[in-house]
Order: C-alpha cells, then sequence, then structure tokens
C-alpha cells in the first residue's frame, strides 16, 4: 500500500543509490550530499512523494521502494538546498549547482511535453528485488484514479534505458547533454511517455 513518505527515510535512499550516484572525484561525506540533492531535487510540494514499506528484514529495515511524482506547476521545496550550499566551500558548490542545473533542465524538457492532467514520474528507487514493479503499479493506479492521462518521464544512458521500452514507454525525445559527455562517450538523455 502507498504511504507518504517519511523524512525519516532519507538517509536509506541515500545508502541504496550512492555507489550509483557519487561523483568520483570527490569523497564520501560530499557524496552523500550529492545524492541527497538528486533525490531531494526529485521532491515536490505535493501528495504524490510515496514510500511502500514491508516487513522487516532482520536488519530494522522495512522501508521497500519509494515513487515521487509530480505535475506541471508542483513546486520544490528548497529549503534544505539552500542551507546546504551556505556550508560549503566554493568548488563543492559549484559541483552541486552543476547537477541540480541538469536535473532541472531535464525536468523542464518533460514538462514542456506535458499536459495539466498528465504526470511526471521523478523518481523511483527500489530498496529491494522486486520492490520497483510492484511501487510503480500502485502509483499508476493512484494516478488513474486521480484523473492523470499520461506519465512521462526522463532518463539517462546511465539508466538501462532498455526497460522503459520493454515496458511500453515511448520515446519521445532524445539529446546528447554534452557538458557530461566525452569525445568517446556522448551522455545521452531521453524522455519517455505512457498511456496511463
Amino acid at each position: 500500500m502507498l504511504e507518504q513518505f517519511e523524512e525519516q527515510n532519507m538517509p536509506l535512499l541515500v545508502d541504496r543509490v550512492f555507489p550509483m550516484w557519487k561523483v568520483d572525484f570527490k569523497g564520501d561525506s560530499f557524496n552523500r550530499l550529492y545524492v541527497e540533492m538528486i533525490i531531494r531535487t526529485n521532491m515536490h510540494e505535493n501528495k504524490m512523494q510515496f514510500q511502500m514499506s514491508g516487513k522487516a528484514d532482520g536488519s530494522g529495515r522495512n522501508l521497500k521502494a519509494v515513487c515521487f511524482g509530480a505535475k506541471i506547476n508542483d513546486t520544490r521545496n528548497d529549503k534544505w538546498y539552500k542551507k546546504t550550499l551556505e556550508s560549503l566551500s566554493f568548488g563543492d558548490r559549484e559541483i552541486l549547482e552543476n547537477g541540480r542545473r541538469y536535473l532541472i533542465r531535464m525536468d523542464e524538457k518533460t514538462f514542456s511535453f506535458m499536459n495539466a492532467d498528465d504526470v511526471k514520474l521523478c523518481l523511483f528507487i527500489s530498496l529491494e528485488k522486486g520492490w520497483g514493479t510492484t511501487i510503480l503499479r500502485e502509483a499508476k493506479k493512484y494516478f488513474v484514479e486521480a484523473g492523470f492521462k499520461n506519465l512521462y518521464l526522463w532518463t539517462d544512458g546511465e539508466c538501462n534505458v532498455d526497460w522503459y521500452f520493454k515496458n511500453g514507454f515511448e520515446l519521445i525525445w532524445e539529446e546528447e547533454y554534452k557538458d557530461f559527455s566525452h569525445p568517446e562517450k556522448p551522455y545521452m538523455t531521453y524522455v519517455f511517455k505512457k498511456p496511463l
């Protein structure tokens, strides 16, 4: 069953995605902030910040998955971000701001395809195998009951892009993001759409 995301679960999410989203040239302390920035940038002030819990697995962790959604005009809560920037050196602040600019640019690109009755899947994270599919299925039910017509999302080449094709999403836009590209490997970004 979907529940509203609880702030106390943020460290669990950071732990889960830390190995995938950290920047290679910085230490763990900064990287935890960077990963938390990514998660928080995907959160909006609405009732579509979901989590699912299950039986505790002996580790005391019963959070299984999260899923965040947004409509075109939803706003972000920037308090954490602004406070965090104040405590960083100029160089660290610049790295955080570059990452956030990328996320917001991709959100804006995705929102440009959407109508008022569409919803954007901002983020979903599974902490245990199988729970990602479960939370997406439950979120889809919520979105349909709320009257949304289409589900949009963006991703990049670091994710399993084939998964979206296999699960009925249509690629509606792709582009190289030059700031993250290397001559031998372009950094590709994608926007997908799926009717609800």
